[in-house]
């Protein structure tokens, strides 16, 4: 099967050097790519819209809430989304540079309409607000650590670390930036260190939560310190700290979590990734 558009234009992101320059063309050749890919999309069917929302104004309640501009809008952006996760899968944490800059540069720019108007998908500008990518995100965050194949778990893995560095350059305290998936640390976390009844953590799943503390430790040593919570039942305890009154982060489970992490590199002495969590947990 041939490789779309999209596909083509992340090739050269995925493992690039990141001191290539050739690379930094192509970071530069993918977000033009993209941003004309989805306004060549929306811009052909945008009088359509046009004319629903004319209906729906004028009380027909036979218009649909989504015309084809919109639609293929946002088909085209979960498509494409989901090849920047495909894309980062095979990509170590060490090669990602290319593809986290070429979210960040994507973000600071709009399409537009055949207007002028910033184009938008579920109250969300493109690209400013990155619509659908966190939706892809929590689409692919349905797996068991501690059942994964080996291919998978690396992809898994992959995906982790990107998420923790995007999450690193999200905004200090703006836990609603579109690079901000602290929540996702949070689980990753609980998953780990909390649900373990006995002994240490489950090494795959040590390994997701030491890759979020040595990508993305300074950003989540912070929230713990500010005790930020998070909304319902998203940030609460687990196993045998059930009984906490945990609502998010906090310094308390802060260090809840250091000492499992502790715990789990004593078990598992060998693991490069674990260690470097820990001396980075040590180093805050």
């Amino acid at each position: 099967m041939s490789a779309t558009p999209v596909q083509q234009l992340l090739e050269p992101l995925a493992g690039a050097s990141p001191s290539s320059a050739t690379s930094d063309d192509a970071v530069q050749a993918a977000v033009q790519g993209f941003n004309d890919l989805a306004q060549q999309q929306y811009r052909p069917h945008q009088q359509q819209d046009q004319e629903q929302e004319q209906k729906q104004d004028g009380g027909d309640n036979t218009a649909t809430a989504a015309g084809p501009a919109s639609s293929a809008l946002g088909d085209f952006l979960w498509d494409a989304f989901g090849a920047v996760f495909k894309a980062v899968g095979r990509t170590p944490a060490a090669q990602q540079g290319k593809l986290l800059d070429f979210l960040t540069q994507l973000q600071a720019i709009k399409a537009t309409d055949n207007d002028g108007k910033t184009l938008k998908h579920e109250d969300g500008e493109v690209w400013n607000d990155l619509p659908s990518f966190g939706w892809v995100a929590r689409d692919l965050w349905n797996f068991d650590a501690n059942n994964l194949s080996a291919e998978d778990r690396a992809k898994v893995e992959n995906w982790t670390a990107f998420l923790a560095q995007l999450t690193a350059r999200s905004a200090s305290g703006a836990t609603d930036s579109p690079f901000d998936f602290s929540t996702f640390a949070l689980w990753a976390m609980r998953d780990a260190f909390e649900t373990n009844q006995q002994g240490a953590a489950s090494q795959p799943a040590a390994r997701l939560a030491a890759l979020w503390v040595r990508f993305a430790g300074d950003r989540l040593r912070q929230l713990s310190v500010d005790a930020t919570a998070l909304s319902g039942r998203l940030g609460a305890p687990a196993g045998k700290y059930a009984e906490r009154e945990w609502k998010g982060f906090n310094e308390d489970r802060w260090n809840a979590w250091g000492e499992e992490l502790k715990a789990a590199q004593n078990q598992y002495a060998s693991d490069d990734t674990i260690e470097q969590a820990v001396k980075h947990v040590v180093g805050l």
